[in-house]
């Protein structure tokens, strides 16, 4: 990869390394394509060495990278009155919209869907587990709280990872 600068707008370009280049007499550099035909591209562009990244850079894309992966593992949840819904679930885009839609039913005095006292809901590895209202807003607010904190650092507003398990009643 050969890379230059455009020194009039600090835009980096990258070339391919089959693309010919050469300095012309006024000190400019031609680009040539492997078949031969000439690149139009400003008459601005200098050499460049792409700076290697700082350590607070690669510490920020660390933490990134393992807030992603903490979203696609999911959450651990214990319960401490009902075991039986001790599990690790997903907490993916798609699993935080199903948490969402039958938490409003709740809140909305609507119930489980079809109308059921309890709710099967499955873990990360398509356990069920038998959630009452009262388990399953407690297991929503949960996620709701670990996805917004993993959503922070991932937009930079946070510097630290929340735990990935957590105790709910």
């Amino acid at each position: 990869m050969q890379t230059f600068i455009d020194t009039t707008n600090q835009q980096v370009w990258a070339f391919e390394d089959d693309v010919v280049v050469s300095q012309t007499s006024g000190g400019a550099y031609a680009f040539t394509a492997a078949e031969g035909f000439t690149l139009a591209v400003p008459a601005t562009l200098k050499p460049y060495t792409v700076p290697e990244p700082t350590e607070a850079e690669l510490a920020a894309k660390a933490l990134l990278q393992s807030a992603m992966a903490a979203m696609a593992a999911g959450l651990t949840i214990a319960s401490t009155a009902t075991q039986a819904i001790d599990a690790t679930y997903a907490v993916d885009q798609v699993s935080q919209m199903d948490i969402i839609a039958i938490e409003t039913s709740l809140n909305a005095g609507k119930g489980f869907p079809g109308g059921a006292t309890t709710f099967n809901y499955p873990d990360t590895s398509g356990m069920m587990h038998t959630f009452s209202e009262s388990n399953f807003t407690d297991f929503a607010a949960a996620v709701r709280d670990y996805v917004y904190a993993l959503k922070s650092v991932i937009a930079g507003s946070s510097s630290a990872l929340p735990t990935a398990s957590t105790t709910i009643a």
